[in-house]
């Protein structure tokens, strides 16, 4: 099923390129449907692959001995049948929404998605480290494609570009990381205890390989990718780069300490404590972001970090041989990837539909989405209530498993481990509560809320993606992914526990207590029954409406409408009512220590007399800053940008100079491999 996926994927490129050629706009579309079929018959042939490879029918492709570079083979085990399950099994509903007619302007965005698709495959799948360093590099190239789409749109080309130095530098740490391992082992192969992780080299390799692989899932501080590389992107492509590609970062992480074995105590502690941050940072800022697709990209960042945080306590579990807290880590972690993968696509794929229809994803502009585009809206809320945590939906099980296996610091003797885990207990804590705060904005102001002043028109062609069936067929399976995940946990967990066998053995099946009931591995430290919930709460929902109507008297659902209260203060028109800006306005004083956050009033300059034609007019500005960017990055690209000058007086364009470079360049090379050989 392998090759057959590659080959589906191959076809769907050459057939997509075709598409972008001159030719009638009716064959245009023809074959740009054909290209999104060819890409979901691939993703569902990768989604077979993995459901062998779990079952222990394990299928391999010879690649050959790749030129001396070592035997290489693309396979497929329990843990990448796991993550081939997760990412190309959100792949299909995301491909067939994005296979909606409407969505067909973009005759060639199949073909940079059919690259992705296939670099996530052999990425997920291979043995060696130089096919998975071709398959990383190849995802860079899909993602710069994708989000220099619209080149000719404002900001998609800065977009692309900062996505593509962020992915080569990712592609360059884990090529210096796999240099150290091949140094030792003389293999490109993944050879388990190919090194002695606590080396100064295994340390290194480890360290490389972990900060190549968080590169590209977004963890602080190569987070500022993330919002402008999805944002760039055209709306279909922006989730299957943040559902489906980006969980290759994940899986590689998981691989990591599957071939590498046990960290340094400082690098677990780095993990946590990096998690942490990253999920503050993230929630924080998506809570007071006025855009939409804005908003949704820095929650990406936040998952990052609730996901590193949780295998930051497996990296703990390994250093201190204790393998319950292994499989308490990675089973947190796989589950807060999958609701991450199904909650993320379902809101893009709404946002897509919503920015078609609009032409604006500005929260202040938007309201009563679920009214003006039922499907769209209904994604829109059931991915938001998803990624808050909130009880009948996969994020709620998930979160509290991460919290569960932070609160497992006492099972470890190490006082620098316990510290870090506390440390990154507390601010994952405090980013769920900002995330329910966050997107109950989205819900409350955006889906359900009032139809704003100055509301952009519903454009005909973009409000036809709501209505066509392919559209449809993909949001309902997204939404029935959220909300039956939750509904099925203890299913979802044994599935989880089987994937990271390779990993973890049998300790991940301590994840299911009593039937349909989960605990975090450890028996008797707490409980918690998601399926349950969906009988019980739905049930006292009911019985409190049945006594309502009993006792009240009178039909309890009458409605009585009164004159909507808008403000007090004069010249306010009815019908402003509560934007989402000001609803972000708490947070953003609350936290105005991690979003620098600054007021401003300004004065129009107006010219002479202009006041005597118009009342003075004031603008309250509010603008909050990145940390990172302002405080790591701006700095460091001064530096590069006089470093630059100043090699730039190298170029006297004398040969002997050039001469004189290159013999000091051998030298210092020469010296380093003496030195640590």
């Amino acid at each position: 099923m392998i090759v057959d996926g590659l080959a589906l994927a191959a076809s769907a490129l050459l057939i997509s390129w075709c598409a972008g050629l001159p030719a009638r706009s009716i064959t245009q579309m023809a074959l740009s449907t054909v290209a999104w079929i060819a890409n979901i018959a691939a993703a569902s042939a990768f989604v077979i692959a993995g459901v062998f490879g779990l079952a222990g029918c394990e299928e391999r492709l010879n690649l050959g001995d790749l030129a001396g570079l070592g035997p290489a083979s693309l396979s497929v085990d329990a843990l990448s049948g796991l993550f081939l399950i997760i990412s190309f099994g959100v792949a299909i509903p995301v491909l067939a929404a994005a296979a909606a007619p409407a969505n067909r302007r973009r005759p060639r965005l199949p073909a940079a998605v059919a690259i992705a698709l296939a670099a996530v495959a052999v990425v997920l799948t291979t043995d060696n480290l130089f096919v998975l360093l071709f398959g990383w590099e190849t995802l860079t190239v899909a993602f710069y494609l994708m989000a220099g789409y619209d080149r000719e749109l404002p900001g998609r080309t800065g977009g692309s570009v900062v996505t593509v130095v962020f992915g080569k530098a990712s592609g360059a740490a884990l090529l210096l990381g796999a240099l150290l391992l091949v140094a030792r082992s003389h293999t490109f192969m993944f050879t388990a205890n190919a090194v002695d992780p606590r080396s100064a080299v295994g340390q290194a390799a480890y360290a490389l390989l972990l900060l190549g692989f968080g590169i590209k899932v977004g963890i602080v501080p190569a987070h500022i990718w993330m919002p402008r590389g999805y944002a760039a992107a055209p709306g279909p492509a922006r989730a299957v780069m943040a559902g489906v590609a980006v969980n290759v970062g994940f899986y590689g992480m998981w691989r990591t300490v599957n071939v590498l074995g046990p960290p340094p105590v400082w690098l677990a502690c780095v993990a946590l404590i990096v998690g942490g941050v990253t999920a503050i940072l993230g929630i924080a800022h998506a809570a007071v972001h006025p855009d939409l697709a804005a908003l949704i990209s820095w929650s990406s960042v936040e998952n990052a970090g609730l996901i590193t945080a949780g295998f930051g306590v497996a990296l703990v579990g390994v250093a201190a041989k204790e393998p319950r807290l292994v499989a308490a880590g990675l089973v947190a972690g796989t589950a807060q990837v999958m609701t991450h993968a199904l909650g993320k696509s379902a809101l893009f794929v709404s946002a897509s539909a919503i920015e078609q229809a609009t032409g604006t994803t500005d929260l202040d502009r938007l309201g009563a989405v679920v009214r003006r585009l039922p499907w769209a809206g209904t994604g829109l809320v059931i991915g938001s209530l998803t990624l808050a945590g909130l009880p009948l939906t996969a994020g709620f099980a998930s979160e509290w498993f991460i919290l569960e296996s932070l609160m497992q610091q006492f099972r470890v003797s190490s006082l620098a481990m316990q510290l870090s885990t506390a440390v990154s207990g507390a601010l994952v804590a405090l980013t769920i509560g900002i995330a329910a705060v966050t997107f109950v904005r989205v819900v409350a102001l955006t889906a359900f809320g009032p139809a704003r002043m100055g509301e952009p028109p519903m454009d005909p062609d973009g409000a036809r993606v709501d209505r066509e069936w392919p559209y449809r067929l993909g949001v309902a399976a997204l939404v029935a992914g959220c909300l039956g995940a939750a509904a099925f946990a203890p299913l979802q967990v044994r599935l989880i526990g089987r994937g990271l066998a390779p990993v973890v053995g049998d300790q991940a099946a301590g994840a299911n207590a009593k039937p349909w009931v989960l605990q975090p591995v450890y028996a008797d430290f707490s409980a918690l029954s998601p399926t349950w919930l969906w009988i019980v709460l739905p049930g006292m929902a009911v019985l409190i409406a049945g006594f309502a109507a009993l006792f009240a008297g009178r039909n309890p659902f009458r409605a009585r409408r009164v004159v909507p209260w808008s403000s007090a203060s004069p010249g306010v028109d009815r019908g402003v009512g509560y934007t989402s800006f000001a609803y972000a306005n708490p947070v953003r004083n609350v936290l105005s220590t991690v979003l620098l956050t600054t007021t401003e009033l300004v004065k129009p300059s107006d010219g002479p007399g202009a006041r005597a034609v118009a009342p003075l007019v004031l603008t309250y500005r509010v603008d909050v800053v990145d940390l990172v960017e302002r405080y790591f990055y701006r700095p460091l690209t001064a530096a590069v940008l006089f470093v630059s000058r100043s090699a730039r007086r190298l170029q006297s364009g004398r040969l002997d100079a050039y001469m004189a470079y290159m013999l000091i360049a051998v030298l210092a090379v020469l010296a380093v491999v003496i030195a640590t050989s």
